[in-house]
């Protein structure tokens, strides 16, 4: 049977969930096999982890690439012959306000960035709310058309959960894949770099919510507050396997709370 570091090895991950797999495969020996893992070993990660002053947020993302690799193993039985994945106690999640761009910080960036293709990979981040793990790896040929409107299909190998999904294109984001085709040729550390370069010359340095995941936030957010697209909707258009993650834009539909009222008005 092959050893934890080995399946990890076998697998497709962004480079900071990598890192975090790696730290996890480091405290419980890379030599061993999943089936090798219990809930005790994890059990023991996680105190590890909280040992460190790691906050229960992030705990969780070490949490879940331990489970990429355990999942990924028992879903091959003719390979590993695991008879069951180990029970993960997910740690509470602080209610952090969620950081997303504002129109007029768009601008500035547009501005600033010019004729960069990383501004293209922002903006089509911004317009799709992909990861940017997902946007780097989708590859020309996944576009396609419906109706005369476009749309990418991420492919389970390309997403964080193992899902396939699609994601609709806005007119911007069309004009951007004629003009480059994909972001295969950009590099994951240097769009880090050039976003965190960006953070400086907008006068934003020391925000320290304002990292590239907050452009999928902004997608999300903006969906929200139009009022005219439904919670479930949101949650299939960024791939969330679970509703308590797109619950978080729940508070921007106030929209959709005050349609409602007129159903009770209706009794009166």
């Amino acid at each position: 049977m092959k050893t934890i570091k080995e399946i990890k090895d076998s697998m497709l991950w962004e480079k900071c969930q990598d890192s975090r797999a790696e730290l996890c495969l480091k405290f419980f020996g890379a030599e061993l096999s999943p089936n090798d893992i219990h809930e005790e070993d994890i059990e023991d990660l996680t105190s590890h982890l909280k040992q460190r002053g790691i906050k229960g947020s992030t705990i969780n993302r070490y949490l879940a690439s331990v489970s990429k690799i355990l999942k990924y193993a028992y879903q091959r039985p003719n390979v590993y012959q695991m008879n069951r994945v180990p029970h993960i106690v997910w740690q509470e999640e602080s209610k952090a306000r969620l950081r997303f761009m504002t129109v007029e910080e768009e601008q500035i960036m547009i501005k600033i960035l010019g004729k960069s293709p990383y501004l293209s990979l922002f903006l089509f981040l911004l317009d799709t709310g992909v990861r940017l793990g997902e946007a780097l790896s989708f590859k020309k040929d996944a576009i396609q058309k419906l109706d005369n409107k476009y749309f990418i299909v991420l492919y389970g190998d390309e997403t964080k959960n193992g899902t396939t999904r699609s994601v609709p294109l806005t007119r911007r984001c069309v004009a951007i894949v004629n003009a480059l085709g994909d972001f295969s040729h950009l590099d994951y550390n240097m769009t880090e770099r050039v976003w965190t370069r960006l953070r400086k010359d907008m006068g934003l340095a020391d925000d320290k919510q304002f990292v590239i995941h907050c452009l999928r936030h902004t997608c999300a957010s903006r969906l929200a507050q139009s009022g005219k697209v439904e919670l479930h909707f949101i949650k299939e258009w960024l791939g969330h396997k679970s509703y308590n993650m797109t619950l978080r834009y729940a508070h921007l539909m106030p929209k959709n709370l005050l349609k409602a009222v007129s159903i009770l008005e209706d009794y009166k």
